[in-house]
């Protein structure tokens, strides 16, 4: 086994955050020659170049030809100190989370090693890629969802991903979406050059890109474990110990970078609102206090230092991929203007305040102009509804300003509000996109989103909840009363269905077995760690309830709602009570635990039309005045609010196997999420890629038990076997 001895003697050759495009050329700070000293003594410090003023995509870029895009990639293992706390973190080709840059109508051809030790403990072995919000029109095997679309790259393996980019000019993400491997820094930013003159041209000098995340001190993969024990309310000491939630985030980083000591950190699971101090730009070497693993040796380091010369106008993509937090990020004294959501123009909006609300997956394309005095102000994120998460800084500095934090006080959490549901519906589609008259412009995102909404042909409702499993005890987030298993039965799910079109119907799950009063049925996978290829039951989501009504008590499978080609669904998902649908949810036992969060929900393989939002029980007749049908946004990530539900719609024009799920990664990893079958006889259709990878003789299940002896075992004696009483 790979000990932490083992781990953190692995040293950092080289971390670059990202702030400007990979391709733009770089000039060395000050900053950036006393990280050069710091890695010298082989240490993290992440450390970044200061953009030209011309690092604007050019009109030669824009104009070029088709052509290959080769890039090589290796994924590996380093240690780092995002937030000055020296960990285990996941680089690719040495730098944390790398840009990743393409022109529209271009053939990338992405090659992926996974260099990370085969015994490095993970929930999952292997990695993948997705490119979150593109469509993957005609190339879903390379969606990048390990078990549903390809196996897993395992260690010491390599694929070659290699499509064409018919996707809409903007800004994306991309993050490995195998395990929880993203957690640990295998994401970063992903950016679509038009191919000409935009549909929506946006004038500014200069770009900036914020990578805005959340970072804990224990890798994820330990996080993880601790939420697939049995839920014991009184936390009693045993081998298979007790559920224990994730807690808050120990920073949260922009650009890759923040200081765990910018506020006090609670101890546990402390909702108690920090207090954020920001004492210097430069952090001196230092323990913490409550986070004993802390590097005694660690160099120091600093926050993201974002310049901007005066009088110029700036574009900050503003992406987060967090896996928890919902956050506001905020620019002090200065006016942003929303002109992008998910990579789809919108009328341009004042953001109130200068704040962005921001949930996970979600991308804005924000207008900034630097009309203040010269001086440095703050860049701050703060979280929504996770009392006890410290903010995270940065500094917005001008040319010629002092290197220095600002010197107005830091603000504090808990002091910018979350955006309301009438806030949120104010974003709507560009007026120049709805009125253009060249639907041929663009890819086909771009003619979609140029298209009038069309009618919905269905309607389906999904609620979700947070049973716990009566046969394991195990506490699972569910969609209409399923927590999908995943992997599904270890082999591509995907592969299953092209060879055998029928698969799904010959594994579904008769109604009569799951809803018959005080059964005890449940998919054979929930609770099991390991298995070879097999079945796994199926669960349908259908508009047809005489057919194949929901699950009355809830159950553990692959959850998939089937489209047919043409289809316009509507689907109004709602935010219900934890333990609604005979989800008992025992605190003490049968408790009535009316608690529930909010949900960014993201959907592969297709933008939609976010219809409305709002609190309460969603009622088609009483909500109907509040929907839009005229110009709603066309976004890939919508939030389902806490105590509320979201209408969204879109077309099944996109043959493949596409997720549905919360991005928030512990509630996906929990089971919140399934498979849209769209279009099965398009699959038929398509030529099925050569090269993917070979799937491994056996696969961990989300829902294994992970009791403190298997986290040991998997662990070994290097620290992270949890408490028995969880963490």
């Amino acid at each position: 086994m790979l000990g932490r001895a083992a781990i953190t003697a692995l040293q950092l050759a080289a971390l670059a955050v990202f702030l400007v495009p990979a391709a733009a050329s770089r000039s060395m700070s000050q900053e950036t020659a006393s990280s050069e000293a710091a890695l010298s003594r082989g240490r993290l410090l992440a450390q970044v170049a200061e953009p030209p003023m011309s690092e604007i995509y050019s009109s030669e870029v824009a104009a070029a030809a088709a052509t290959v895009r080769k890039i090589r990639w290796r994924v590996h293992l380093a240690t780092g100190a995002p937030d000055c706390f020296e960990r285990p973190i996941l680089l690719v080709n040495g730098e944390l989370s790398p840009v990743l840059e393409v022109v529209q109508g271009d053939i990338l051809e992405l090659t992926v090693r996974n260099d990370i030790p085969a015994d490095y403990p993970t929930i999952d072995p292997g990695i993948s890629i997705h490119f979150h919000g593109f469509n993957m029109k005609n190339y879903p095997w390379f969606d990048g969802v390990g078990g549903i679309e390809q196996c897993p790259i395992l260690p010491g393996k390599r694929m070659t991903i290699r499509f064409r980019v018919n996707e809409m000019p903007g800004t994306y993400q991309w993050h490995g979406h195998n395990g929880a491997d993203r957690m640990d820094g295998l994401v970063g930013p992903l950016i679509v050059r038009p191919r000409g003159a935009p549909v929506v041209p946006v004038k500014y000098d200069g770009e900036r890109t914020l990578v805005l995340n959340d970072w804990w001190h224990t890798e994820a993969a330990a996080l993880a474990m601790s939420l697939n024990r049995p839920f014991d309310a009184a936390r009693v000491t045993k081998d298979s110990g007790a559920w224990a939630w994730t807690n808050n985030p120990q920073s949260l980083l922009i650009n890759g970078r923040g200081f765990y000591g910018d506020c006090a950190i609670g101890p546990g699971g402390s909702t108690a609102l920090p207090n954020c101090t920001v004492p210097q730009y430069w952090v001196p070497p230092g323990r913490s206090t409550v986070q004993p693993q802390a590097s005694a040796v660690n160099p120091g380091c600093t926050h993201t230092n974002v310049t901007v010369a005066a009088g110029k106008t700036y574009l900050f993509r503003l992406i987060s991929p967090t896996a928890l937090v919902h956050q506001s990020v905020c620019f002090e004294g200065h006016e942003v203007t929303i002109v992008a959501a998910d990579a789809v123009p919108i009328e341009p909006i004042k953001a109130p305040g200068g704040c962005v609300d921001i949930n996970s997956g979600q991308r804005y394309d924000v207008l900034l102009k630097a009309d203040q005095r010269i001086g440095n102000y703050w860049i701050y994120t703060q979280a929504q509804y996770r009392n006890g998460t410290p903010n995270g800084y940065a500094v917005l500095r001008y040319n010629r300003a002092p290197r220095k934090l600002p010197t107005t006080p830091p603000p504090q959490p808990g002091t910018v509000a979350p955006w309301t549901t009438e806030q949120t519906a104010q974003i709507v589609m560009s007026s120049v996109l709805l009125d253009s008259k060249d639907k041929s412009a663009g890819g086909g995102v771009y003619r979609t989103a140029m298209s009038k909404m069309p009618p919905a042909t269905l309607t389906m409702l999904l609620n979700i909840t947070q049973p716990l499993m009566n046969q394991t005890g195990q506490l699972r987030w569910a969609i209409n009363n399923v927590a999908m298993q995943s992997p599904p039965p270890c082999e591509a799910l995907l592969d299953l269905v092209y060879e055998n079109p029928k698969w799904f119907e010959e594994n579904v799950v008769p109604a009569s077995l799951y809803n018959k009063p005080n059964t005890a049925f449940n998919s054979s996978a929930l609770g099991v760690q390991e298995a070879k290829s097999g079945r796994i039951d199926v669960f349908l989501t259908t508009n047809d309830k005489k057919k194949n009504p929901p699950p009355i008590y809830p159950t553990a499978g692959t959850h998939v709602l089937p489209l047919k080609k043409g289809e316009v669904l509507e689907l109004v998902i709602q935010n219900l009570n934890a333990n609604s649908n005979n989800g008992d949810y025992r605190v003490p036992a049968g408790a009535n635990r009316t608690a529930q969060e909010q949900h960014p929900f993201h959907l592969h393989g297709h933008h939609f039309w976010v219809v409305g939002s709002g609190l309460g029980i969603y009622n088609a007749k009483a909500n109907a005045s509040s929907l839009n049908t005229v110009n709603p946004p066309l976004r890939d990530t919508a939030t389902l609010p806490q105590g509320g539900w979201v209408v969204i719609r879109f077309k099944a024009d996109n043959p493949g196997l596409w997720l549905l799920h919360c991005h928030l990664f512990m509630h996906q990893f929990m089971g919140q999420l399934l498979v849209v079958a769209e279009d099965i006889e398009g699959i038929q259709k398509l030529e099925r890629p050569k090269g993917l990878p070979e799937c491994p003789a056996t696969c961990v299940y989300n829902g294994a038990p992970w009791s403190n002896s298997a986290v040991q075992k998997e662990f070994g004696d290097s620290g992270f076997e949890l408490p028995a009483g969880g963490r």
